[in-house]
């Protein structure tokens, strides 16, 4: 049985390693999302208001270009969206690839023949269903432009 033994443990390598992968994408994407996202909202509002004066003052222009030009709260709210954002991404991964996870895990981990087994089964049924999922639009619903 040693033949099981490395191939559970490979194949539990494996997919542990693109669902890792998986989890990191996500996790970079959401970050870049959140980050433009809100720098572009700030920006917008920054500029809104640093356009207005109440009244035509040289001083007051003067401290609306400063508070324009102050970047330090964009950089410091740039980074917490950013981490935020990647956080939020990589738990959306893991939640989405906690099958795999878990499987990966039990193959793994498993002293047993039949418990690796089991987790092998598991890990390819999961591998399966989501290449089948969302590799192919054999779930999606493509009946978009036919008349009912």
């Amino acid at each position: 049985m040693a033949l099981l033994n490395v191939a559970t443990k490979a194949a539990a390598i494996m997919a542990t390693g693109v669902s890792l992968y998986d989890i990191n994408s996500l996790g970079v994407r959401e970050a870049n999302i959140k980050r433009e996202s809100n720098y572009a909202d700030d920006f917008i509002a920054g500029e809104i208001g640093s356009s207005k004066l109440n009244y035509p003052s040289g001083k007051h222009a003067a401290f609306k270009n400063w508070s324009k030009n102050f970047k330090f709260p964009y950089q410091l709210t740039e980074l917490w969206d950013t981490v935020s954002g990647y956080v939020i991404g990589a738990a959306k991964g893991a939640w989405y690839n906690a099958a795999t996870l878990g499987f990966s895990a039990l193959t793994f981990f498993a002293k047993k023949d039949g418990m690796k087994k089991f987790g092998a089964i598991g890990l390819g049924l999961s591998v399966a269903w989501d290449f089948i999922k969302n590799g192919t639009n054999l779930t999606e619903r493509t009946d978009y432009l036919r008349k009912k």
